[in-house]
Order: structure tokens, then sequence, then C-alpha cells
């Protein structure tokens, strides 16, 4: 129905039906009444809505607080971070200086060692000049006499240690083979005791240093003594742990004709 059959409807019955119609007309234009199922299911809808609110409020929350807990954490790992690089950085430094000690230490065992070298040097230099000056001042003990040198000694030594010495002299404790080499060898041991190349092998048996035999004189037979030497007495036995001079003979090559 249209704004202009309204008016007519009522002034067509206006008359009859007067103050009831115009009653019944405004019943009709007015809106329809909310039911009770309507209402229950706007509060669910409304309901709902709450409940997404809270949920989304909850889950802003929960952002909220893991934001707040990833920014903490961040901020602890770049702490954490930093005091590593600053150990970091600390040990490189400590690294550094162990490898400058260690190039220093290296530098002044080299010295050392040169140092080391130049002292040996030095000490074999003095060593030599003490050998060279040994072997001249011990040129000066040796004594010629009928195509043999006779070392005679300064030192006083048991019979081995004697044989010994003259063993490193290419020599040899002394062998008198002649009654005028003993006459010579008394003159020499006339102020001391030497160690002479005779020792007792056997009872009553004695032999040169070559194996040769003793034969032209006889020591005391009561004798318990090993080793021979001469004096300006003669030859007599003693102990062959005594400490007495020695002679030392080597003998040259005698060129016949």
């Amino acid at each position: 129905m249209t704004d202009s059959a309204i008016p007519e409807a009522v002034y067509e019955n206006f008359n009859t039906e007067g103050h009831l119609y115009l009653k019944t007309l405004a019943q009709k234009h007015q809106p329809p009444q909310i039911t009770g199922s309507v209402s229950v299911k706007s509060r669910k809808q409304r309901a709902v809505e709450v409940c997404v609110c809270l949920l989304c409020a909850l889950l802003l929350t929960a952002v909220i607080v893991l934001c707040v807990f990833f920014i903490i954490q961040r901020k602890h790992l770049l702490t954490h971070i930093s005091k590593l690089i600053e150990e970091q950085e600390e040990i490189l430094t400590n690294i550094t200086k162990l490898n400058e000690e260690r190039e220093e230490t290296i530098t002044n065992i080299t010295n050392l060692i040169e140092e080391r070298q130049q002292i040996k040097n030095k000490i074999d230099e003095l060593q030599l000049g003490f050998y060279e000056q040994d072997q001249l001042s011990d040129n000066f003990k040796w004594i010629y006499y009928n195509f043999s040198f006779y070392y005679i000694s300064s030192e006083k030594k048991s019979w081995e240690d004697s044989r010994r010495d003259c063993q490193q002299r290419n020599a040899d404790l002394a062998i008198i083979k002649s009654p005028e080499e003993k006459k010579c060898l008394l003159k020499v041991a006339a102020s001391d005791f030497y160690w002479i190349g005779l020792t007792k092998k056997h009872y009553r048996q004695w032999n040169w240093v070559d194996g040769s035999l003793l034969t032209d004189w006889y020591f005391n037979r009561h004798s318990h003594y090993y080793c021979a030497m001469i004096t300006s007495a003669g030859w007599r036995e003693k102990s062959c742990a005594n400490l007495n001079k020695w002679i030392c003979k080597r003998t040259v090559l005698k060129i016949t004709h």
C-alpha cells in the first residue's frame, strides 16, 4: 500500500468505522515484537563475541610476553657474546705475548748456543795450546841412548798405571838388555825409585814385558812382591800397588849397512 492509497481508505471508512479503523490501521503499521528465541540467539552471539575478544586479549598478552622474553634473552645473549669476544681478544693478546716471549727465548737460546760454541772453541784452542806445551815440555823428558829413547817421569803411579802411561806414549816400561844399559839407567835413578818393565809371573820366575825371561839376576827367594823397580843401588821388588816414578823405553829402528 502506497502513501496515496492510505488516505483514500481512511477517508472512505472514516464515517462508518471512525476511530476503530484508525486504531486497526495503526496496529498494522507497528513493528513486529521480538520473540524469546531471537533474544537467546542474540545472547549467544554476544557470548561468542566476548570469548573471541578474551582469546584475542590472551593471544595479545602471550605475544607481548614472548616478545619481552625474547628481548631479554637477546640482551643476555648479546652480553654473553660480548664477554666471549672480550675473552677471545684477551686470549689472542696472551697468545701474541707468548709468541713474542717464545721468539725472545729462541733468540736467547740461539745466542747462548753461539756463545757456548765460542767458549768451546776457545777451550779447544787452550787445550790444543796446553797439549802443544805438554808435548814440548814432554820432549825434554826423553833421553837418548844407543838407538833408544827413555822417558823419565816426574809423577808417581802404580806399576799398571805407569805401564799404561808408557803405552800411551807409544812405548813401554823399560827393558834392560845389557850391563851398559843398566849402568846408564842406574845413573838416571840415582835420586829416586823407578818402575821398570819386569814382573814376576810365577814363583821365582821374572819376565820382561816383552815376554823374555830374566836370567842374569835373582831376587830374594822369600819375597812376596811381583813388580821390579830400579834404584841407585840396583833392582828391587815391591808391591805393584806402590806409587813410584817410572821409566819408559821406545826403541828406534837400527839401520845396518
